[in-house]
């Protein structure tokens, strides 16, 4: 048999292998590192609804009942378990602020804050007679 009718090598096949398991190794490590950014943005949004959710909900609460809803709870349902902590501070008689700090509990997503102040509705000068 002549040299050049005799096909492939050990050698030639085993670097082919290795440059093949380097490309894959490339491609792999690629892949995920955009699944854990895709991850971040997903929980990012999702607690981002989460947050617009607790701003709407103290935003419709009478001005009264602020103060009662003030505290810590843990929250452990998808998409998004998390810990929320409420303060309400009083800035005057009329004027409260409310702090809501919503903590996912995966410690790779940040936490994220909204401070929301609501003042005491007055007399409505439109109903009068």
């Amino acid at each position: 048999m002549k040299r050049a009718d005799a096909g492939f090598t050990l050698l030639e096949i085993m670097v082919a292998i290795v440059l093949l398991g380097l490309v894959l190794a490339g491609v792999a490590q690629l892949n995920f590192a955009l699944a854990r950014r895709f991850y971040g943005l997903s929980a990012g949004a999702a607690r981002d609804g989460v947050l617009a959710q607790q701003v709407n909900q103290f935003a419709a609460l009478p001005f009264d009942s602020l103060k009662a809803k003030a505290g810590t709870i843990t929250v452990n349902k998808p998409p998004l378990p998390y810990s929320r902590k409420v303060t309400v501070d009083s800035l005057s008689p009329k004027l409260r602020r409310v702090t809501i700090v919503v903590t996912p509990l995966n410690p790779v997503i940040r936490p994220d804050t909204m401070v929301l102040q609501r003042s005491k509705p007055g007399n409505n000068p439109f109903n009068k007679p």
